[in-house]
């Protein structure tokens, strides 16, 4: 078992074959998995740091930098063909000082740099291949490189470089400039109204796949924080045309190949329009956007297809990618060893029909449903993928399923990359403590504060908040939206009654935490502490999260409904006059930005609210069998909301209207009268808890509530719950 686990290990990973015969490069002590792959290649990687950086302006020399991720299938290409040359590596080390990133731990670095490939070539994706002039400007890029062109690259690169090197860096260093100006952008400032954001929505509509759901044709990414926007604006006008864009991405994703039917979970992209050939990597903060998307998608419509891939992707997350002590790990690799002992992508997840029946009594049940068939179009195998949303026998297909993961399980498994990064986890907890109270899942629940706790001891401290952690170490300082995530899965414990921490207090900490370590003089939030690379850059786009702007103001808008605190509310303000004119320029790439603007003005869609600064807090259960919805109202010790016939025609009284209509008058409980201070007459009231139960009807439900103390009375408000 021993041999065979390091035999995976040695050819997944060149660099450990050759650790024996091999001296290690300068990549020796750094902790990242990505940049120890590639430790023992022959190039003389560096680290990012002033030790490179000086070494290339002393001696004159240009850069080779190249960024990537342990579970990148073209970075472990480039790896084999290029970095373990012999003659590559010697053209490198003479010629160039070579730099290694993990844009994992370096978001910020990654970035910067992506912007200067999309600039010179008109694309981008990892290996990122990015050449630097010995003071740091950058003046070429691209991709991967095959090994041929690789060579004649560098040759080029170094040839140029010592007939021009003046000329060149002055070009280099204008479009480091220009890229500063860039990530220091600004739209000018806009009304950020109802209607201005309902057009923006509107105008991605057309752009929709309305055949395999998704945006554009192919490569096709999930894109989480656009169909969030897209389904919070849903609900806010009960426009179908938008619902449809929301759950025809789903329908697509939860049939095709992109998510892993045996084990559950979502692979990072498709590679054509239908969604059925994936690339194979799974990722952390796919399966917590995604999950959140199918669980807001199932409250929204009922679809049982959602729950039931929600469930199986979060079984997944917590059986295969959270650690004992309690964080989740980065992500899971797309490569693995086939029957041949090669390293083949998708070797883990593809069958054929002879597999299959090995390994189920429901063979024929699951071969039919999965599109199974002899010589199959991938790689002589398939990979599963259904023709129809699943209905009916889930129990039956869940069997069949096991079979299949139980099989699988005798496979040689994909590496995981057990890196623990903040802002992902904080993603995947505020998922878990969500999907746990709709779902009613304790598991789900538990999972979420384990997490939770687990980065509150082990990378938060007096000196501020880690982002990475492995082998018992923290590392790197933190970005805008590690702060950002962490405070929002607080938010969410507190949200959904975990009452193991003052989860309230840590998500105030980081809201604090974020003006003091990241704020800049025109409202807008940098993406690090420190300035590195290029220059400040201060996030707009959503990426594999919302950009840390768009999760800050988020993070605003949630806790000035939570609390009396007028500070959340100016500096949400503040923060949303700053980018949401951006935003809409582009609501495509900063489409969360929108969503957090329509929270903090509107407030939140979904079945839970908050009303007068965390007085009230009402969720919402729709019992569709028995056709009602219970409206669950909690106040604060101290607060009331006036009765549905408050005794004085003053006071404005609780009342639920159902698509306009008055609600029957007997879903009102009796109430309390008490003579308060500031009104020497009685006054019926309703305190503490209190449930309403209305007749579910497809459309609007309306309520609207005073909230008062015993010495103010707040102004009324009115929550819309939507039924499909």
């Amino acid at each position: 078992m021993l041999k065979s686990v390091l035999l995976t290990l040695a050819l997944i990973f060149p660099a450990l074959s050759q650790a024996q015969e091999a001296k290690p490069n300068h990549l020796l002590g750094q902790s990242s998995p990505y940049l120890q792959q590639h430790l023992y290649n022959p190039v003389d990687w560096y680290p990012w740091g002033a030790e490179a950086l000086e070494k290339a302006k002393r001696e004159g020399k240009p850069i080779f930098l190249s960024i990537g991720y342990s579970t990148c299938h073209w970075c472990h290409v480039m790896e084999e063909e290029s970095f373990t040359n012999p003659e590559i590596a010697a053209y490198l080390n003479e010629n160039f000082v070579s730099i290694k990133v993990d844009r994992e731990e370096r978001p910020d670095l990654d970035e910067q740099y992506m912007l200067v490939t999309q600039a010179l070539t008109g694309s981008g994706g990892w290996p990122n291949s990015v050449f630097l002039t010995s003071g740091g400007d950058p003046f070429y890029a691209g991709t991967y490189f095959p090994p041929d062109d690789f060579l004649d690259v560098l040759q080029k690169v170094n040839g140029e470089w010592k007939a021009n090197s003046t000329a060149l860096s002055a070009d280099a260093a204008g479009l480091s400039a220009y890229i500063r100006d860039y990530m220091n952008r600004s739209a000018a400032a806009r009304d950020v109204t109802p209607e201005a954001i309902r057009t923006a929505a509107q105008s991605v509509l057309p752009d929709m796949d309305e055949f395999n759901g998704g945006l554009g044709v192919a490569p096709k990414f999930p894109q989480e924080s656009l169909f969030l926007f897209l389904l919070d604006q849903a609900e806010r006008d009960g426009d179908p045309a938008m619902l449809a864009a929301v759950t025809n991405i789903l329908d697509g994703m939860v049939k095709g190949g992109v998510y892993d039917h045996v084990g559950g979970g979502f692979h990072r992209y498709a590679t054509d329009p239908e969604w059925r050939i994936p690339h194979f990597e799974k990722m952390l903060y796919n399966q917590a956007m995604i999950g959140r998307l199918l669980t807001r998608g199932w409250e929204t419509t009922q679809e049982p297809a959602y729950r039931w891939a929600a469930e199986r992707t979060f079984d997944y997350v917590l059986r295969e990618m959270q650690a004992p002590a309690g964080g989740f790990y980065a992500a899971q690799d797309a490569d693995s060893l086939d029957k041949g002992g090669d390293l083949v992508e998708g070797a883990f997840y593809i069958w054929t029909p002879e597999e299959i029946r090995a390994a189920s009594a429901q063979a024929d049940m699951l071969i039919e449903t999965f599109n199974v068939v002899e010589n199959g179009p991938f790689e002589g195998a398939n990979i599963l993928y259904r023709s129809d949303l699943p209905e009916g026998d889930f129990e039956s297909l869940n069997k069949g399923l096991e079979d299949l993961r139980l099989t699988r399980e005798h496979r040689p498994r994909p590496f995981t990359d057990q890196k623990i990064v903040t802002g992902w986890n904080g993603a995947m907890i505020q998922t878990l403590a969500e999907a746990g109270a709709v779902f009613q899942r304790p598991d789900y629940s538990l999972a979420a504060r384990k997490a939770a706790q687990f980065l509150v001891a082990n990378l938060l401290d007096d000196t501020g908040l880690k982002r990475s952690y492995i082998n018992g170490t923290a590392g790197i300082d933190a970005h805008l939206a590690d702060y950002a995530a962490l405070g929002m899965a607080a938010l969410a414990l507190q949200d959904y009654g975990d009452t193991s921490a003052d989860w309230l207090a840590l998500a105030q900490h980081m809201a604090t935490e974020i003006p003091a370590r990241f704020g800049t003089a025109d409202g807008r939030y940098r993406m690090a502490e420190k300035t590195d690379g290029i220059g400040v850059y201060k996030p707009l786009d959503d990426s594999e999260l919302p950009a840390g702007n768009a999760l800050t103001l988020e993070l605003f808008a949630a806790l000035s409904r939570r609390t009396d605190n007028p500070a959340y509310a100016q500096q949400a303000q503040l923060l949303q006059a700053a980018i949401a004119g951006a935003a809409l320029e582009q609501p495509v790439a900063r489409a969360f930005t929108l969503k957090a603007a329509q929270d903090f003005t509107l407030g939140a869609t979904g079945t839970l609210r908050y009303l007068s600064g965390g007085a009230v807090r009402i969720s919402a259960e729709q019992d569709r069998k028995n056709g009602r919805m219970v409206l669950n109202i909690q106040l604060k010790d101290g607060w009331h909301i006036n009765a549905h016939k408050p005794l004085d025609d003053f006071f404005v009284p609780t009342d639920v209207a159902i698509n306009g209509q008055p609600a029957p008058a007997d879903i009102y409980p009796e109430p309390k009268v008490k003579q308060l201070g500031f009104n020497p007459a009685p006054l019926a009231l309703y305190e503490g808890a209190l449930q309403l139960t209305v007749p579910l009807e497809t459309g609007e439900t309306a309520l609207t509530v005073q909230a008062c103390s015993d010495t103010v009375c707040l102004s009324p408000e009115t929550v819309v719950f939507r039924v499909w």
